[in-house]
């Protein structure tokens, strides 16, 4: 890959407001880099689809402008995983007030049952393993015959 553009180290190159926009929207709004770009950059009226898909891809190809989308996302998933974190807290705090504070039974037994199954204690689910096997078709033609020979012998 190209070290330098322009005679700039790609280290020492900023990132554009424009680029940063660009980004951003590709990030966080999930434009397509065209819609994008043309948010961004504002091309004139009569740039036709292909020229601003060609000036979209360059932006997007840029590795500056690829390290912001990356870290843009990164930042939007980790304050995702924090907020869904202070909710869970913030359910689990007011069931289990509820349970010790509760005026009736009936919502004191729910809560109880709720806090239980965040610690899967009423899983209702059968966990089912299946071996795979690798048979011909031959195999699984025999097996058939015997199971079925078995079957009507034990009917008559």
């Amino acid at each position: 890959m190209n070290q330098y553009i322009l005679n700039i180290p790609l280290a020492k190159q900023k990132i554009t407001a424009k680029q940063h926009e660009f980004a951003r929207l590709v990030a966080e709004e999930h434009l397509t880099s065209s819609d994008a770009y043309r948010k961004a950059y504002k091309p004139n009226i009569l740039a036709k689809n292909k020229s601003v898909h060609e000036m979209a891809c360059r932006v997007m190809t840029n590795i500056k402008v690829q390290s912001m989308i990356s870290s843009i996302q990164h930042k939007r998933e980790e304050e995702n995983r924090t907020r869904a974190i202070r909710r869970e807290e913030y359910v689990l705090k007011k069931l289990t007030e509820e349970v010790e504070q509760g005026d009736q039974a009936s919502s004191r037994i729910r809560a109880l049952e709720l806090l239980g199954k965040t610690v899967s204690m009423f899983s209702d689910s059968v966990k089912m393993e299946t071996k795979k096997i690798d048979r011909t078709a031959k195999e699984v033609t025999e097996d058939l015959k015997l199971k079925l020979q078995k079957l009507l012998s034990d009917q008559c």
